[in-house]
């Protein structure tokens, strides 16, 4: 199996019961180190995990080849195929690895990395309680391996920003459109910016995350 590098923040707080765990997947040409800076912002129970994608592009790291221009920007379903398998089989024992709940592996992804983690959770959910996908789009390719009724229990959060130049903003709004159709609980948020997060948002993604993690904890006897 393909070793992915990761980088770890334990929680902040001690608990008597195994902590939810928060996997951080990053954009084309990023590294691990992005999106960990979110981390003093979460939910101090939280086991945080940032991968490194597992395609070096010269100036960083991918889930998946890009093509074309920003705005216009093509994915190589190839290497994108092959990272969806690489993680699949990874998440399978991180819970384990981390000493976290299994009930409670959430995935935060950026761009790219949004990408890959809706096509997680939409493939393998029953390993997903939920997703926060940030600056992404629908993966249409993926679709054939969904089983809706398998939806049921997952929780996700998406955000855009109207004025993004790589990702436009149709991305994050297609993807609410397809979701609406299936039985997740969906969040959705748009911000006048650009290709980023909005610092609105990430008092949004913060109160979500505390929000489902306090009503999938575990009963205290």
């Amino acid at each position: 199996m393909t070793e992915i590098y990761t980088i770890e923040r334990p929680p902040q707080v001690h608990q008597d019961t195994p902590p939810p765990l928060l996997l951080l997947l990053h954009g084309f040409g990023s590294n691990e180190h992005d999106l960990m800076g979110l981390a003093p912002y979460l939910d101090k129970r939280l086991h945080i995990v940032s991968a490194r994608a597992i395609f070096d592009v010269g100036f960083g790291y991918g889930w998946y080849y890009l093509y074309g221009v920003p705005g216009n920007l093509t994915a190589d379903d190839a290497t994108r195929a092959h990272s969806l398998e690489v993680l699949t089989a990874w998440i399978r024992d991180l819970p384990a690895r981390a000493g976290a709940d299994p009930r409670q592996l959430y995935l935060l992804g950026f761009s790219q990395g949004a990408v890959i983690s809706l096509n997680l959770a939409l493939t393998v959910p029953q390993a997903i309680a939920g997703v926060i996908a940030i600056s992404g789009y629908l993966d249409e390719a993926v679709l054939p391996q969904v089983q809706p009724e398998t939806l049921t229990d997952l929780d996700v959060l998406v955000m855009h920003g109207t004025q993004d130049d790589i990702i436009p903003v149709a991305g994050g709004r297609g993807v609410k459109a397809y979701l609406e159709t299936t039985p997740v609980r969906l969040t959705y948020h748009e911000y006048p910016i650009g290709h980023s997060i909005h610092p609105d948002g990430l008092h949004v993604i913060a109160q979500w995350l505390t929000q489902h993690i306090d009503r999938r904890a575990p009963a205290k006897r």
